[in-house]
C-alpha cells in the first residue's frame, strides 16, 4: 500500500507539473512585431505644389540640405539597437529611403521631363545602410521582402545661387525612391512562405512645379507559420499629404487586398491614422483610415502615442499622437506592447533622435 501510495504522489506530481505546458500549448504561441518608420531624413512639402519649377527647384535644395542634416548612417546605430533589443520575430519597416544624384543637372528624370535620364550615383541608401550596421552588433535580422514606392528625380539649387548650376540654379538633380521593407529575425521560430507587394490605386497627385507628380504608396506582405499556427504579415505606409480620404480609399484597398483572408492576419505600418482614444484626429478626416480598418475587424495591439518629433535636433521633443499601429484579424491577445526611441539617451552623439516617429513592439499571441 505505501508503494502505491507513493506511486499515485508521484503521478499526480508529474501531472501538476505537465498542466501548465498543456494550458500553454492551448493559449497558442507567442510572436512578438515591431513597426518601425527609420524617417526618410527631409520634409517634403517644400516641393509640393510649389507654383513655379524655380519653387520646386528651391524647395528640392531645402530638401536635400535637410536630409543632409539629419544623418542616416548616425540615426541607423540606434536603430539597428532598437530592433536587436526587440527580438521582434518579423519587423515592418516604412521609409527606408533611396537618395541618387545626377551631375549636372539636366532638370529632373521621368515622369517630369521624359527627355532627361534617371539619377544613378548612390548618395544614402538606407536600406544598405541599416543592414551594415545590424550585421556589425550582431542583431541577427535578414529582409524578407522590399517594396518601393514613391519614385521621383527634380533638379536641385543646393546653394540657394542662381548664378550656379544650369538652369534655375540647378546644381544636380536629385532622386528619392521611397520603400517598405519586412524583417525576419534569423533565430526566429516563424517559417516563412510566400511574400507578395502591392501599389494603391488611389494616389496623391500634388502638381509639382507644373507638373503633375504620382505618389505611389502601397504594401508587402509574407505568409508566416509559428508552431503550426498560420498567419499572414502586413506591412504598410499610408498617405501622409493631401485630402484624408485618399488614405481612407487605400485602407479600404488593404481590406479587399492583403487582408482578405481566412488566416490570422497582423498589420503593421504607418497608417497616419488614429481615433480619439490614441489623441486623435489632428485634423478633421484623419480618423477615417483608422475606422475603416475597424469597420473592416481589424483590431489594436499596439502602444499609443508614438509620434512625432517635430524636429530630430529637439532634445525636448515628445511624442503626443499615434500613427504607428499594430492591428489584428481576429483580435489577438496582447501580452505587452511598447514604444521605442522617445528616450534621450537613445539620441546620437552629434544629438538627433533616431526618427521623427518612435518604433511600436508588440507581443501577441497567436489563436
Amino acid at each position: 500500500m505505501r508503494r502505491t501510495r507513493t506511486s499515485a504522489l508521484i503521478a499526480g506530481a508529474l501531472l501538476a507539473l505537465a498542466l501548465p505546458t498543456v494550458a500553454e500549448a492551448k493559449k497558442g504561441p507567442k510572436l512578438t512585431v515591431m513597426t518601425r518608420n527609420v524617417f526618410l531624413g527631409a520634409d517634403l512639402s517644400p516641393a509640393i505644389n510649389a507654383p513655379t519649377l524655380a519653387a520646386a527647384i528651391d524647395g528640392a535644395g531645402t530638401i536635400w540640405n535637410e536630409m543632409q542634416s539629419t544623418k542616416f548612417p548616425q540615426r541607423a546605430k540606434p536603430l539597428a539597437r532598437e530592433i536587436k533589443r526587440s527580438k521582434a520575430d518579423l519587423v515592418g519597416l516604412q521609409e527606408v529611403a533611396l537618395w541618387r544624384k545626377q551631375t549636372p543637372s539636366d532638370l529632373g528624370g521621368p515622369p517630369q521631363n521624359p527627355g532627361g535620364k534617371p539619377a544613378t550615383q548612390v548618395e544614402q541608401d538606407f536600406l544598405a545602410i541599416l543592414e551594415r550596421e545590424l550585421k556589425r552588433i550582431k542583431a541577427g535580422y535578414k529582409v524578407v521582402v522590399v517594396q518601393e514606392e514613391f519614385d521621383a528625380e527634380l533638379p536641385v539649387d543646393q546653394d540657394a545661387n542662381d548664378g550656379t548650376g544650369t538652369a534655375f540654379g540647378a546644381d544636380f538633380d536629385a532622386r528619392l525612391t521611397m520603400r517598405d521593407v519586412i524583417l525576419v529575425r534569423r533565430a526566429s521560430k516563424v517559417k516563412l512562405g510566400k511574400t507578395k507587394r502591392g501599389h494603391y490605386t488611389t494616389r496623391f497627385e500634388p502638381n509639382v512645379g507644373g507638373f503633375v507628380l504620382p505618389v505611389d504608396r502601397g504594401w508587402a506582405s509574407v505568409e508566416a507559420r509559428l508552431k503550426g499556427k498560420k498567419f499572414r504579415f502586413v506591412d504598410t505606409h499610408l498617405e501622409a499629404f493631401g485630402d484624408p480620404k485618399i488614405r481612407e480609399a487605400q485602407a479600404v484597398e488593404l481590406t479587399k487586398g492583403p487582408l482578405k483572408t481566412k488566416r490570422q492576419v497582423i498589420l503593421v505600418g504607418d497608417l497616419n491614422s488614429g481615433v480619439a482614444r490614441h489623441n486623435e484626429p489632428e485634423q478633421p478626416g484623419d480618423d477615417l483610415a483608422f475606422k475603416a480598418l475597424a469597420a473592416f475587424g481589424m483590431k489594436d495591439n499596439g502602444a499609443v502615442q508614438s509620434c512625432c518629433y517635430p524636429s530630430l535636433f529637439d532634445p525636448n521633443g515628445v511624442f503626443d499622437h499615434t500613427v504607428d499601429h499594430v492591428l489584428s484579424k481576429p483580435g489577438l491577445k496582447k501580452i505587452k506592447a511598447v514604444v521605442t526611441g522617445n528616450k534621450r539617451s537613445e539620441r546620437t552623439p552629434s544629438g538627433l533622435w533616431p526618427s521623427d516617429h518612435g518604433g511600436v513592439v508588440s507581443t501577441l499571441r497567436l489563436r
